[in-house]
C-alpha cells in the first residue's frame, strides 16, 4: 500500500474507533457521537449557520441539513432565519441542548484526560501540527483527472 494511503487509512480508522467508543459513551443521554459533536460545535460559536456546521464537521453535502432536522426534532437547537442573510438558517442551542452539551463535555472528560496521558506516554502531543500540516497539503493537491 501506498505510504500516503496507508497513512489516511490510519487517520480514518483513529477517528472511526473513537466514534464508536464515544457513541457507546454517550448511549446513555440518547445522542450519538456525530450528534455530540455538532452540538459542541454550534454550542462554541452560536448562532453557527448550517453551511459553517457543515464545513466544521467535514460533512458531505446534505448531511449538515438532515443533522440539524433530527437536533431539532430531539429539542436540542432551534433554527431560525438570519437577521443578517435570509438565505441563511442559524442554529442556537435550546435550554435543553445546552444541558446535554455540558453532561456530554462531563461524560468524556476522563476519556479524554486517558487518551492525553496516552499520548504523552507514546511520544505523540506533538503529533497535531504535523496532521494540520498534512490536511493543508492533502486540500491543495489537485483534483485528480
Amino acid at each position: 500500500m501506498e505510504p500516503v494511503l496507508e497513512l489516511l487509512m490510519a487517520l480514518k480508522t483513529a477517528q472511526r474507533e473513537v466514534e464508536r467508543r464515544f457513541n457507546h459513551l454517550l448511549r446513555p443521554f440518547g445522542v450519538t457521537a456525530v450528534q455530540a459533536e455538532a452540538l459542541l460545535i454550534i454550542a462554541d460559536g452560536q448562532p453557527v449557520s448550517i453551511a459553517d456546521l457543515g464545513a466544521r464537521m467535514a460533512a458531505d453535502p446534505g448531511h449538515p441539513s438532515r443533522l440539524t432536522d433530527r437536533l431539532a426534532a430531539a429539542g436540542w437547537i432551534e433554527r431560525r432565519p438570519s437577521p443578517a442573510d435570509g438565505r441563511r438558517t442559524d442554529l442556537t442551542l435550546t435550554p435543553d441542548g445546552r444541558d446535554l452539551v455540558q453532561r456530554v463535555v462531563a461524560a468524556r472528560k476522563p476519556y479524554f484526560d486517558r487518551a492525553a496521558a496516552a499520548l504523552v506516554e507514546a511520544g505523540l502531543v506533538d503529533v497535531l501540527p504535523d496532521v494540520r500540516r498534512l490536511l493543508d497539503l492533502v486540500r491543495a493537491l489537485p483534483e485528480p483527472e
